[in-house]
């Protein structure tokens, strides 16, 4: 009541532009499409009674509605026809779809709609994909990257694939360490259009039920090749209720604001899991339910239905992957990961003294023990000459380029072959023990020392492989700051580059028998690194992905 009463002394009676916060009104459970008419009774000869509200000019009335959410807009609308009148106002139905979408400055027109409330109304309760608008799935081992838009010209909320290809790439040695294979990597990044993972919306011939929360969504994609899909909301498990024996998504290394089962027996047909309520929806996660179905012209409704998967997809958090002044390497990457093809990381640059999560995927091991129990191995100068070998299917996909493939940046290698790198690790393996130790002395790596960086990254897969899947840690750099600093690189591929001392996590096919393994990152710059995987011999790089640029093609 003092809210109204506030509003009814305000001096001003145009509407609040976007930008203008009003007073909190609580959020009323009714979905905007519940709009019945008002129907008076001709039986009642009384002369209807009208209050002080109604008694208003029209444009208080509409200064005042403005303050309201889009629910309680459709609660106020069944009340009376003049209050009916004044909801079903456009003017205050557009500001809920532009603020939905970002960059809408461009979107001048509802079309193809009549309305924007029925733009609105068509895409409600899902305007959280386009908002948060990059997903990504607990599809096993591959994982699956999608980037959610709103398309003007069909009025559609829509989702696709983020694809990665390794482009052209030449194979060169290392000048400073020439058993060093580097794979040069320009990947070509985009959506893949021609099938949406997501399709929902205005003129989509999609029809609601009565509830909608609670009710799974079909939707018109992959229809030509018999595939079906249906959307469904989450309902979060609250925190105080999560525990490490349940499965969850996402896994407890990626921050996020909610978190939902990702297993269940009965592949969440039950209503349990999805809310009753706006209050307890989930506009962080939502799951899609696809399966491939035969059908013939005789018994059309005797359809059979195969291979059903349910996906569970979980947002980021903004400021886990926008880089900012103080953590400018934080953001989305794409790797090479030479046969397994590129993968998509989620690098975050937290402080070195903050905790480190564990993923909840079943494991060999913790995955920060496996990585303190390989730096305590290299503090003691332990070394074990079948380690590699003993990993030989982690590195499966490692490839031996010819050497007439190989451009030779400073003399001919004597790197040896990869079946036989386990007997001769132990072998001056080092070679790189002595040069590392000139560099650190050079007086730049000691001035970089002192004006670098600070902090630690962690490199998380949104998309995996059979080795190690999404989800999992990739490799980690502990410190950033001069702790972890080995050198200032001179050559020129990297010159300049700081070098610091990571990890790097490998595994069996099957995600077996996982470590860390020693391993350097070279910091390129805040859109490119590399990472020396020190047993294998290898440089892989990893490129920042915009997000914003893919979501314009």
């Amino acid at each position: 009541m003092e809210s109204i009463i506030a509003l009814l002394k305000s001096p001003s009676t145009s509407l609040p532009s976007s930008t203008v916060s009003g007073p909190i009104v609580k959020e009323s459970t009714a979905t905007p499409e519940a709009i019945e008419p008002v129907h008076l009774d001709p039986r009642n000869t009384m002369t209807p009674r009208t209050s002080n509200l109604e008694a208003l000019p029209a444009e208080i009335i509409s200064h005042i509605l403005a303050f309201l959410p889009p629910a309680s807009l459709a609660s106020l609308s069944r009340t009376c026809g003049l209050l009916r009148s004044h909801a079903l106002n456009d003017l205050l139905w557009m500001p809920f779809v532009r603020n939905n979408v970002p960059g809408s400055g461009a979107l001048e027109s509802p079309s193809p709609a009549k309305s924007w409330r029925e733009v609105y109304i068509a895409n409600h309760p899902y305007w959280f994909l386009v908002q948060n608008k990059i997903w990504f799935a607990d599809v096993p081992n591959n994982g699956l990257l999608i980037l959610a838009r709103y398309n003007s010209q069909n009025g559609c909320i829509e989702a696709f694939r983020l694809l990665a290809e390794h482009g052209a790439h030449t194979y060169e040695t290392w000048a400073h360490n020439r058993e060093v294979i580097i794979h040069t990597f320009n990947p070509r990044v985009r959506l893949w259009l021609d099938d949406p993972v997501i399709k929902l919306g205005f003129n989509t011939g999609i029809h609601y039920n009565d509830n909608r929360l609670q009710k799974e969504v079909a939707m018109q994609t992959g229809t030509t090749h018999g595939i079906c899909s249906m959307i469904s909301l989450c309902r979060p498990i609250p925190k105080a209720l999560q525990t490490t024996a349940m499965a969850l998504w996402p896994p407890a290394n990626i921050p996020a604001k909610d978190r939902v089962r990702n297993e269940s027996a009965t592949k969440f047909r039950t209503e349990e899991h999805r809310p009753q309520t706006l209050d307890l929806m989930s506009d962080r996660t939502f799951r899609i339910r696809k399966w491939l179905e035969f059908s013939n012209l005789i018994q059309p409704l005797n359809a059979v239905r195969m291979a059903e998967e349910v996906m569970t997809f979980s947002t980021l958090l903004e400021e886990s992957y926008m880089p900012t002044k103080e953590k400018p390497w934080q953001g989305i990457w794409v790797g090479d990961y030479s046969g397994h093809g590129c993968e998509f990381l989620l690098v975050l640059q937290r402080d070195v003294e903050s905790p480190m999560a564990l993923s909840r995927t079943p494991s060999t091991g913790s995955l920060p023990q496996g990585m303190a129990m390989a730096m305590a191995d290299a503090d003691m100068g332990l070394q074990d000459p079948d380690r590699v070998r003993r990993s030989a299917e982690a590195i499966e996909s490692q490839i031996l380029v010819p050497s007439d493939h190989i451009v030779e940046t400073g003399g001919p290698s004597t790197r040896q072959p990869m079946e036989d790198f386990g007997n001769g690790f132990d072998k001056e393996a080092q070679g790189t023990t002595t040069t590392q130790d000139d560099s650190l002395a050079h007086p730049d790596a000691q001035a970089s020392a002192a004006e670098g960086p600070s902090g630690r990254l962690e490199a998380i897969k949104l998309t995996g492989d059979i080795n190690v899947p999404r989800g999992e840690y990739t490799w980690i750099a502990e410190d950033i700051g001069p702790n972890g600093l080995i050198r200032v690189a001179k050559e020129q591929m990297f010159d300049g580059a700081r070098t610091v001392r990571s990890w790097g996590h490998i595994a069996g096919r099957g995600y077996r028998d996982d470590r860390f393994i020693s391993s350097q990152l070279i910091m390129i710059s805040h859109d490119s690194l590399a990472q020396y995987w020190e047993d294998f011999g290898h440089i892989s790089f990893y490129k920042r992905v915009n997000i914003d640029d893919c979501l314009t093609e």
